[in-house]
């Protein structure tokens, strides 16, 4: 049985496991043409590491141990 975890909630979840230090954060218009169309960008220190979308969100979180196996996160 997989249960559904929020967006909002897997960043929050993502930012607190890494003690503030980086965080996912969702791009403007302006700034997705400047990342070629990408919708997040995993910051640390005012500096870029990645940039994604959904899937790459999914793919920090796992990492970073946030997003379990039984979860699924809806946009």
């Amino acid at each position: 049985m997989s249960a559904t975890v929020t967006l909002k909630a897997v960043q929050r979840r993502f930012e607190r496991s890494q003690n503030y230090r980086s965080k996912i954060c969702t791009l403007s218009a302006r700034e997705r043409q400047s990342m070629h169309g990408s919708r997040f960008a995993l910051v640390e220190d005012n500096t870029v590491l990645d940039v994604g979308d959904l899937h790459a969100v999914n793919r920090w979180c796992r990492d970073a141990g946030v997003l379990h196996q039984h979860e699924v996160m809806i946009g």
